[in-house]
């Protein structure tokens, strides 16, 4: 991006900065991005806004590299979610000057892997959504706490067999093979 003379020389505004996400504008949840605002030699200050126009991040947490394309400000995220995720604009500065720059276009980050909504068919009260993924933790404890009751179950009647053979090993008391009527 090359300045505009008039720009420089305070005969008009300065020139509209570019803005673009490293690596790119649509991230995982949780995923770093760095959005990278471009100025010309003379931008000294730039200001990342969000989607409501206030300040996202202040100038002490920006880097800045300037080059023969200009000046650059880094803005990193370090994981994005659902909150850092919609619309941003940048401006800057001209060294010297009090003056900003027309926001960038904006730049639309957006973050994949969040926990969208399922519309549910409507009912008499109206539609309702709910959850896409369940947590089905709660009934597998009790799934397997049934089992487990089963089993116990199980090992008592097989411990009661057991013990009852190791009384009587040859017949039931009581009975006699000789005994014929």
């Amino acid at each position: 991006m090359s300045p505009r003379p008039t720009a420089l020389l305070g005969l008009g505004a300065p020139p509209t900065p570019s803005i673009r996400a490293e690596p790119v504008s649509v991230i995982p949840q949780g995923r770093p991005v760095t959005i990278v605002c471009q100025g010309p030699k003379q931008a000294d200050v730039f200001r990342l806004e969000d989607k409501d126009g206030r300040t996202a991040y202040k100038n002490d947490k920006i880097e800045y590299q300037r080059g023969s394309q200009g000046t650059e400000a880094r803005f990193r995220i370090p994981a994005v979610t659902e909150h850092t995720a919609g619309p941003y604009r940048c401006l800057y500065s001209l060294r010297g000057t009090h003056t900003w720059s027309p926001r960038s276009e904006p730049l639309e980050l957006k973050v994949t892997g969040l926990p969208s909504k399922v519309t549910i068919p409507p009912t008499e009260t109206g539609p309702q959504t709910a959850p896409a993924s369940r947590n089905y933790t709660v009934g597998n404890c009790v799934h397997i706490s049934l089992a487990a009751a089963v089993l116990l179950i199980l090992m008592a009647i097989l411990a009661e067999a057991w013990h009852s053979q190791r009384r009587s090993p040859h017949a039931p008391q009581g009975w006699r093979q000789d005994d014929t009527h």
